[in-house]
């Protein structure tokens, strides 16, 4: 049964993301971008609401910006899961990505490919999944969106995608599959029933009027873990 991870940017955010249901708490400033990175403190603010036992991560943006600022293992302390981004990375991303993993040895790492990685100047998708099969720090892939405008809400970006052998492959390795880009209920519905990933991770549709700039809202988490743990309709 898919778990829900919902981004938050507060600890009040995290609070109602708990308590509609969330399964993983994420933190990220969806105003920097589609993996906007909060800073260290925001971390250890939402850290000190979320229970012990409940999977707990933080974006840190794009590769290509964060290696300047990446965190030291003492902001990184709390933290299960970092997870960075590939836009506009060059060809020699992989070892660029091994120097920040190395940087921050207190965390595993969930690897980021876009579903529209063309434009997004990133990797393509098999690219970004071998290196998530290769790297023993790396626990999981995640499947998002770079853009977040009517690309991330069309469900035509799913037709003709590998899931279910993606899916295995990460599971044979003893990894995990999660889904993002603009996922809401009836999203969520319909990859559970043809699909099931491991998790669905969401902000814009858990936030007030589906703007993912605004606050997120208990019933709105609600439907989206119901949609997560039940059969799709």
């Amino acid at each position: 049964m898919p778990g829900l991870l919902v981004s938050v940017r507060t600890p009040w955010e995290a609070r109602c993301a708990l308590a509609g249901g969330a399964d993983w708490i994420d933190v990220k400033e969806p105003a920097r971008g589609p993996l906007g990175a909060a800073s260290p403190d925001v971390w250890r603010a939402v850290r000190a609401v979320v229970p012990a036992g409940v999977p707990f991560s933080a974006a840190l943006g794009e590769l290509p910006e964060c290696m300047s600022r990446a965190p030291s293992p003492e902001d990184a302390n709390g933290l299960d899961f970092l997870k960075v981004g590939l836009a506009g990375v060059g060809p020699d991303w992989p070892r660029t990505w091994a120097r920040l993993r190395e940087s921050v040895p207190v965390v595993r790492w969930v690897a980021v490919a876009y579903l529209d990685w063309v434009t997004a100047g990133s990797p393509p998708i098999e690219s970004v999944l071998a290196e998530a099969l290769r790297v023993p720090e790396c626990s999981g892939l995640l499947l998002d969106t770079w853009a977040k405008g009517p690309y991330a809400r069309d469900p035509g970006r799913w037709i003709g995608r590998p899931l279910s052998e993606w899916i295995a492959r990460l599971h044979d390795a003893g990894k995990f599959l999660s889904l993002a880009g603009g996922l809401d209920v009836e999203a969520i519905k319909l990859l559970n029933r043809h699909v099931g990933p491991d998790w669905f991770a969401v902000r814009g549709a858990a936030c007030r009027e589906g703007d993912r700039l605004g606050e997120v809202e208990v019933e709105r988490v609600r439907a989206l873990a119901q949609a997560a743990r039940g059969p799709g309709e």
